[in-house]
């Protein structure tokens, strides 16, 4: 029987490529990277790493361009909720990542950043560029996951940056397990994970 580090991948299978990815021939999407994650009920593991890389691939799309090709994705709530309340610091994004003129930014209220949103319509009016999304962002297992398999469904060469994505704690695992597990079923079907020094 063979050991799982043996195996080929769905996506060896099928002969897809490994993808590549730099600031020019992509766009940067960063998945909720508000301060409830950061200090709120849904604090994630490693948050000071993960942050740190997303603000570098950031600075990274900002020096190589115009800025259309990154894309701030918020996650909002009704007011009062527990979590991303609103009209606190905590449905805020990340201080570092704060939004430059030429960004873009959207507002989502469901788990996928293709969800009742204009994402899609967007990443089409960027041409080739837009056509490979490199993936950022919080949580792993749910918005990241959902984003990924959702964008790869509609065609997008999907890229994970995976040292820029993060996760919490759930029942039965720890923040890390969950996220290498995502990246690890993400990797075999939907997309090519490699590390945000990677791109450039």
């Amino acid at each position: 029987m063979s050991s799982a580090t043996q195996v080929k991948s769905f996506r060896e299978m099928l002969g897809a490529p490994t993808l590549t990815a730099s600031p020019t021939d992509s766009t940067l999407i960063i998945i909720d990277a508000q301060n409830e994650y950061a200090e709120g009920h849904l604090k994630t593991v490693n948050v000071e790493s993960t942050r740190k890389a997303i603000a570098s691939l950031l600075e990274k799309y900002r020096s190589a361009g115009d800025g259309k090709n990154i894309v701030h994705v918020v996650h909002k709530t009704p007011e009062g909720a527990p979590v991303f309340t609103p009209s606190t610091a905590l449905a805020e994004e990340f201080t570092e990542l704060t939004p430059r003129a030429g960004e873009k930014v959207i507002q989502k209220e469901l788990v996928s950043s293709f969800a009742g949103t204009d994402l899609h319509e967007y990443l089409s009016s960027l041409g080739e560029r837009g056509k490979k999304a490199v993936l950022t962002g919080y949580m792993a297992h749910v918005c990241v996951s959902t984003t990924a398999r959702a964008g790869a469904d509609l065609g997008y060469n999907i890229v994970l940056a995976g040292d820029a994505i993060g996760d919490r704690d759930i029942p039965g695992f720890s923040g890390d397990e969950v996220t290498s597990a995502v990246l690890k079923e993400l990797g075999d079907a939907f997309g090519t994970v490699v590390r945000s020094e990677d791109v450039k």
